[in-house]
């Protein structure tokens, strides 16, 4: 069993709990909760990362037959259910739970399309709250999945105004905005050219670099949000000012994403925590730092010939 508590956002919120008993409670194709009662004295979560990547480690080790098994049944769900293609993403099809060996009702899960938080989405925000304050979450974990349905619905684009591109429409407006420069290639050679006066409208291949990028990028924007709007915001920054044993949570987040194609799951390294205390160590290997292109150097300049050197009079 776990020794502390994690909350999964999918984004994941994930929870895992020390001991007690579990309760659940499950609504619509997104959302799922998962929890257990603590008891005794609180401990620090620190082993609880460690339990996950040791849970992982095993999903892995056996996972060769299992991911196959995934695989076709993500390519039936997807023919005989096509419209239902942004409900049913890999964290609803292969359970945190199943990634992890987590121990049942070890881990409570909020599930939206697209793995976003906002303090105007009242399911999520009451969820988080609830985690952190009721039932003494002390990881919040924001997995996002390489190959995300939501997040391909995004860069896709779609002229039909619906429920759908309202909810991904921030997502829209970060891809055109992202200064990674994976995004920024990934995303012109998808534009309108000679012979393709639409661009490219299919979706992305999982395994395109740039895809994968912003899926990651897409991550941090969640866990930045967490920190700048969450219940977490104001505690943490009134808390900066104070002691740190005045710190009145003690939550630590992460940005995860999982490959279904290896059963892997990378640290984004954006984690973050209560002010003035250490981050706990992740040993969840950590993918490399991401490029940005700052300005608009990367673009053709204009060549206004040579300078003359001025005449001495």
């Amino acid at each position: 069993m776990f020794s502390g508590r994690i909350l999964l956002l999918t984004l994941l919120l994930v929870l895992s709990f020390k001991s007690g008993h579990a309760h659940s409670a499950t609504g619509g194709n997104h959302a799922t909760t998962t929890a257990t009662h603590s008891s005794g004295s609180r401990e620090l979560g620190y082993s609880t990362l460690e339990s996950l990547y040791q849970g992982n480690k095993q999903f892995r080790n056996a996972a060769g037959r299992k991911r196959a098994a995934v695989a076709r049944m993500v390519e039936e769900s997807s023919s005989v259910f096509p419209g239902n293609e942004l409900t049913t993403w890999a964290t609803n099809r292969l359970t945190p739970a199943s990634i992890f060996q987590a121990p049942i009702g070890s881990i409570i899960t909020q599930n939206n399309i697209g793995n976003q938080y906002s303090k105007r989405d009242t399911s999520t925000d009451a969820a988080i709250t609830y985690a952190i304050e009721d039932l003494g979450v002390q990881h919040i974990i924001v997995l996002g999945h390489y190959g995300c349905k939501g997040v391909a619905r995004a860069i896709q684009g779609s002229k039909e105004r619906n429920s759908i591109s309202k909810w991904i429409e921030p997502i829209v407006g970060f891809y055109n905005r992202e200064r990674r420069r994976e995004v920024i290639k990934f995303r012109d050679s998808r534009k309108p050219r000679r012979g393709l006066p639409n661009g490219i409208t299919e979706t992305p291949d999982a395994s395109d670099p740039g895809f994968r990028a912003f899926v990651e990028e897409n991550v941090k924007k969640t866990v930045k949000a967490l920190k700048q709007d969450s219940i977490l915001a104001k505690a943490y920054q009134g808390s900066a000012k104070m002691p740190v044993k005045n710190t009145p949570y003690e939550v630590y987040v992460h940005g995860f994403v999982f490959d279904e194609s290896t059963g892997q799951v990378v640290d984004l390294k954006v984690s973050f925590g209560p002010p003035g205390k250490a981050i706990p160590p992740v040993p969840f290997t950590a993918i490399a730092a991401a490029k940005n292109f700052h300005s608009q150097k990367y673009l053709p300049k204009f060549f206004k010939g040579k300078t003359l050197p001025k005449k001495s009079s």
